[in-house]
């Protein structure tokens, strides 16, 4: 007994000076770098993201099919799109129903397709992003020009950004 009494009273006496150490402003100075740290994971992922959809939006200019492929979740439902009023689930239906045949249309010819002003929301492994869509082409010798809005559904898969849903307007 008396040896579990001198163990726990030595305990004390180097743990009181140690604990003296743990002052108010190390604790301060602890959250806030730990508050530094996150907010520069957090602008990371913003800008991966925003990287992601403008990338994205090249291949589309690009009429690139794999290339498009490789920003989203291409597995079964795992991707949906709604432009308009149409709506396809799963990437193989957007990209062989509606991809394919619009990208094959020698009358459609882009100028300009980009995603720009990305603003985004990122809560662990999902982000959500709002950006604008510049849409510059001839289609069947009448030229259009127009800004538009989209929103996009991100997962965090593996070290990079997927798209899983994205809504255009």
């Amino acid at each position: 007994m008396k040896t579990q009494t001198r163990i726990l009273a030595l305990a004390i006496a180097f743990s009181l000076p140690l604990a003296a150490c743990v002052t108010p402003q190390s604790k301060a100075a602890s959250v806030a770098e730990q508050a530094r740290i996150a907010q520069a994971a957090d602008e990371a992922a913003r800008a991966e993201i925003a990287a992601v959809l403008e990338n994205y939006s090249n291949e589309i200019m690009a009429k690139n099919l794999p290339g498009m492929e490789a920003y989203v979740l291409a597995d079964d439902m795992d991707f949906t799109i709604f432009e308009g009023k149409g709506a396809n689930l799963g990437w193989a239906d957007y990209r062989d129903n509606h991809l394919e045949p619009e990208f094959a249309n020698d009358d459609l010819v882009f100028n300009a397709y980009r995603y720009f002003d990305v603003s985004s929301q990122v809560s662990g492994g999902l982000a959500t992003a709002t950006f604008s869509i510049e849409v510059d082409y001839v289609y069947k010798g009448e030229a259009v020009s127009q800004t538009r809005r989209g929103t996009a559904v991100l997962n965090k898969v593996g070290d990079d950004w997927k798209i899983a849903h994205l809504h255009t307007s």
